[in-house]
């Protein structure tokens, strides 16, 4: 820490003149202690006339830099006097609001968004019927008989359900860089399936289609316990794409999402990210 320290005290004495690059050196080495561990979610840092001396910073360089952490949402900033600077949980969720947005200005249709599930999703089940894992399973498995009863009581939580039940496939299926991308479109694939529920709901043929979608889930489950990860990944990628054009039947041209308006059902956590638990000597 000491050498990092003084090589800290360099850059920003040498760029003294240049307060943003100062702030960008200093935002650097606290966002490495972060993601290494070294500073975990709940810790605080140390007071600003502490690390303005450990940096050799001004304290408006030193403030800058701190907003530029708490704008990645690394940090969070009390004011008063038991206030200060401590470290935040990384929420996936947003940045998941900041990929909806970006794709909701590029003008992406559902069918886009339809064909990255596609993608990802069926090698994410081919996965998790390898593991096998009790755990995941019984997971998939309450998501059905969930879903069967709002089927009947609540059309807005069986799409929430409906959703989740692929969320829960990439979080167990052991590859964290799937589910991370899964977890960043989650929500334009929860609102979209609460959206075309909504614009159904009064059409008595669409519950055939509901209790047709629980039983295949159901058998997705009976494939991923048998252990037949080729089985699982081709059912799953065809269950998919059948969805998929039910889903854009009910729209009469190409939807672009929507991502500003309030979800109907109640939101769900998309994930946190675990930062590694060892101190980094």
């Amino acid at each position: 820490m000491t050498n990092t320290v003084t090589k800290l005290r360099t850059a920003t004495s040498t760029a003294s003149r240049k307060p943003q690059k100062a702030a960008a050196t200093v935002a650097e080495e606290l966002r490495r202690q972060i993601v290494t561990g070294k500073l975990k979610p709940g810790d605080k840092l140390h007071p600003e006339n502490v690390l303005q001396i450990e940096f050799g910073i001004s304290r408006p360089t030193l403030r800058e830099a701190l907003r530029l952490l708490e704008s990645e949402s690394l940090i969070t900033i009390a004011r008063g006097r038991h206030g200060g600077a401590r470290v935040s949980p990384i929420d996936v969720g947003a940045a998941a609001r900041q990929v909806g947005l970006f794709l909701q200005i590029e003008g992406t249709t559902l069918e886009d968004v339809w064909l990255a599930r596609i993608i990802i999703e069926p090698p994410a089940a081919g996965l998790l019927a390898a593991l096998r894992s009790p755990v995941a399973l019984a997971e998939l498995e309450a998501n059905i008989v969930a879903a069967r009863e709002a089927a009947q009581t609540d059309l807005i939580r069986y799409a929430d359900l409906s959703a989740e039940f692929s969320m829960l496939i990439t979080q167990h299926c052991g590859n964290k860089t799937i589910h991370l991308l899964a977890s960043l479109i989650y929500n334009i694939i929860r609102r979209q399936h609460e959206h075309v529920t909504q614009r159904t709901i009064a059409k008595a043929s669409v519950d055939k289609l509901r209790q047709d979608s629980i039983r295949d889930r159901l058998k997705m489950v009976k494939l991923m316990r048998s252990g037949t990860p080729a089985a699982a990944e081709k059912f799953w990628r065809t269950y998919l794409e059948h969805t998929r054009d039910l889903v854009l039947s009910a729209y009469k041209a190409p939807m672009t999402i929507d991502v500003l308006n309030e979800p109907l059902g109640e939101q769900r956590p998309v994930g946190i990210v675990k930062r590694p638990t060892r101190r980094v000597p």
